[in-house]
């Protein structure tokens, strides 16, 4: 009797480990949290700046990428594009640094206006900044 005794308390045992092990890895499996990601872009500097048509601004356009906790998130692809008013930018992605910045070198269209170039993270998240080109002093159009 005591063998099976012991046999049944060995089995309850390796029941009672056998379902926290399940219960643990299903409680791993639900776990949402995935792998960090960027919750958000703003503007720290380049915004309404001043460019001559054909020209670029005297400074570049800075945007700071963050995570869920409103700190710098390093890594993040950021994607340039000028959304109005003609121009160009240096590339259409720029990589968030240590510190969460990106930055990216606008060129200013041919005609007079006002340009606007957005920064997108994650497909979600943007920044929006204002370039203001103003005709060249002679004159003449750049082509």
């Amino acid at each position: 009797m005591h063998w099976f005794q012991s046999s049944l308390a060995s089995s309850r045992a390796c029941r009672s480990v056998a379902f926290l092990t399940f219960a643990l890895s299903l409680s791993a499996c639900n776990n949402s949290a995935g792998p960090p990601a960027p919750q958000g872009i703003s503007v720290v500097s380049g915004d309404n700046q001043f460019a001559v048509v054909g020209s670029a601004p005297a400074n570049p356009l800075v945007a700071l990428v963050v995570d869920d906790n409103g700190s710098p998130f390093a890594g993040a692809t950021v994607t340039w594009i000028v959304t109005g008013g003609g121009g160009t930018v240096s590339d259409s992605t720029s990589t968030s640094d240590a510190t969460g910045h990106a930055s990216i070198r606008y060129t200013a269209g041919a005609f007079p206006g006002v340009a606007t170039v957005v920064a997108i993270v994650s497909q979600v998240w943007t920044a929006s900044f204002t370039v203001h080109i103003e005709a060249s002093s002679n004159g003449t159009r750049v082509p």
